[in-house]
């Protein structure tokens, strides 16, 4: 398979993260347990929310050889801190597959080397970095540092991923373009779906009344209106990165939802082909044509939706063509311009 900007071997041999300060850190930080096997693939499902992406994930997550893990970038930022249910319905932190997974990579929750990756993450993953990581070759030596030890962490984590669920590719639906540009610069074999919605469904999505999200234990977290502009301008800065992921040398196949809703199996099967990763033909059967059948699954974060199972029906949710007024439909399209014309040049009958 084809590797990343940093082969792994050499990823071993650089020295161990500096600070932020720049000043050499300990000699005895943390290391990751060196979970056996090669570092999987990982297909990163990149874009906005309220695009699709937990049901894609969980639908590439159903074929042999893939699982599925939904928004890994929360797993220590969000989802064992506020006590998240995974996708199996139990605790992330009590769950048998994370557990085992925690004991592979790090040797279990409470260990340095979990603390370690989470203050990593914060340092060199989060969106004011992006500069950064384009020019790597003008960074100082403590962030370049910061990139190895965070590849060096996430390698151990995705091959623990691999080897609990017994397979060969990781589908990581994090969504920020910043977390696949970070982990490509850190060496790893990152192939990215970037996934479009049109950025008037996006804004209305979220501008929804507040809904109980009942995935917390003990509660409910609540998700707050959002109002349309600041939504559209958000859309259009994740459309904006994702961009740059091929500049940097980062795979990357675009979809969109509306056309995903519509053919599912055909819009994955030309997705992964794009990405170099063939789908055979009889794996892609539980994919129907306006239903699919989805089992259970460990996702974290991410839509409520991750909780159903079985026969689920298919269709495009374009309320805001009827329900959105017309203030807010003008000064999102605005918003959203230069991108709605993009993707709809690259895609006949595109986003209208």
């Amino acid at each position: 398979m084809k590797r990343g900007n940093l082969p792994l071997s050499e990823i071993a041999a650089v020295a161990p993260p500096r600070g932020t300060n720049e000043r050499p850190a300990d000699a005895a930080a943390p290391q990751p347990v060196q979970s056996p096997g090669q570092t999987p693939p990982i297909l990163y499902i990149a874009g906005s929310g309220r695009s699709g992406s937990t049901l894609l994930e969980r639908l590439i997550g159903e074929m042999p050889g893939f699982v599925n893990v939904g928004e890994l970038i929360d797993l220590f930022r969000g989802a064992i801190p506020r006590g998240e249910r995974c996708g199996c319905g139990l605790p992330v932190a009590s769950c048998p597959f994370w557990t085992g997974v925690a004991q592979r990579a790090f040797g279990g929750w409470e260990t340095a080397g979990a603390a370690a990756l989470h203050s990593l993450q914060a340092r060199v993953a989060r969106q004011r970095r992006i500069p950064r990581l384009l020019a790597m070759r003008m960074t100082g030596q403590g962030f370049k540092s910061d990139i190895v030890a965070y590849g060096r962490y996430y390698a151990s984590l995705y091959r623990a991923i691999a080897a609990e669920a017994e397979v060969t590719y990781v589908v990581d639906a994090s969504k920020w373009p910043v977390q696949a540009l970070a982990l490509g610069r850190a060496g790893l074999d990152v192939r990215v779906i970037h996934l479009v919605r049109d950025v008037r469904g996006v804004a209305y999505s979220l501008n929804k009344q507040q809904v109980a999200r009942p995935h917390a234990v003990g509660g409910a977290e609540f998700m707050w209106r959002n109002p349309p502009a600041g939504a559209a301008a958000r859309w259009a800065a994740h459309q904006g990165q994702a961009e740059l992921l091929r500049r940097c040398g980062i795979p990357v196949t675009r979809v969109r939802y509306e056309d995903f809703v519509r053919q599912p199996r055909h819009t994955i099967e030309v997705a992964l082909a794009d990405l170099g990763l063939s789908a055979v033909p009889s794996h892609l059967l539980p994919i129907g044509e306006g239903q699919v059948m989805l089992g259970r699954s460990h996702g974290l974060s991410g839509n409520p939706s991750r909780f159903r199972d079985g026969e689920i029906a298919l269709r495009a949710d374009e309320t805001w063509r009827d329900q959105m007024s017309r203030r807010d439909r003008f000064v999102v399209t605005m918003i959203g311009l230069p991108f709605l014309l993009r993707y709809r040049s690259r895609h006949p009958g595109g986003l209208t």
